[in-house]
């Protein structure tokens, strides 16, 4: 075998794939058992980097196809036996079969329907919590709203209650007031009853004076009629100031 043969790196590349491929494929398997997938940051990752590294074992082993088809072309060239060749097939096709088998574990119906079921479970949850959600946004919402028309039931009845006290203090300043002015009036009321009685009286005696002066006037002399004149007049001033006090 020559040295340039590219089989041999062909080779190393895909065993190492290989095992790399096995050991991120079985972490996979776990995660996928015992984890939410949609949910799961570990799972998603790994889900990546095995989905890449099955692509790249795919590449890998079409190198050793045509590294295998090559030597097989120009066999005198590379002094290969029918059983080296043969060595390098079933490698090759171990390798191929490996990469599909768990290229179908990771494409296969049992975990596209774990990952759907996931998938699903997370989005009722998702929902449950959004209506959840939204049903404590209604009732933090409707308790505001309650809570903001008992202030402004408060406020309204403090400020009619307010206005209920002004308006009696108003009703009782008004009634104060008539009440003064229903004394005044009672007081004018009574002095104009005392006046007209003193008015009366008095016209009474002018009465009687009147008819003295009259019958005084037929019988009297001039002095005795001056004199009543004064006397008279006197009155008059009497009465005057008691008119005015």
């Amino acid at each position: 075998m020559a040295m340039s043969d590219p089989f041999d790196v062909a080779r190393d590349e895909v065993e190492t794939a290989v095992r790399k491929v096995r050991r991120l494929h079985k972490e996979w398997l776990r995660l996928l058992e015992t984890e939410n997938t949609s949910e799961s940051r570990s799972f998603q990752e790994i889900h990546r980097e095995l989905t890449g590294e099955l692509q790249q074992l795919v590449s890998d082993l079409g190198e050793v196809e045509r590294s295998i088809k090559a030597v097989e072309e120009n066999r005198q060239r590379f002094h290969l036996s029918d059983a080296q060749l043969a060595a390098r097939k079933d490698f090759w096709a171990a390798s191929t079969a490996a990469q599909k088998d768990l290229q179908s574990s990771v494409t296969g119906q049992a975990a596209r329907s774990k990952m759907d079921g996931d998938r699903k479970r997370t989005l009722l949850v998702r929902q449950d919590q959004a209506q959840e959600q939204q049903q404590q946004r209604l009732t933090q919402e409707s308790k505001a709203f309650h809570e903001e028309q008992r202030l402004l039931q408060r406020q309204l009845l403090a400020s009619q209650e307010d206005e209920l006290e002004a308006l009696e203090r108003g009703t009782q300043r008004l009634g104060q007031v008539a009440y003064t002015i229903n004394g005044e009036l009672e007081s004018q009321q009574k002095l104009l009853d005392e006046l007209n009685e003193d008015v009366g009286r008095e016209m009474e005696r002018m009465d009687v004076v009147t008819k003295s002066m009259g019958a005084l006037l037929k019988t009297s002399n001039r002095g005795q009629i001056y004199m009543v004149g004064a006397a008279i007049l006197l009155f008059l001033i009497l009465v005057f100031l008691i008119l005015n006090t």
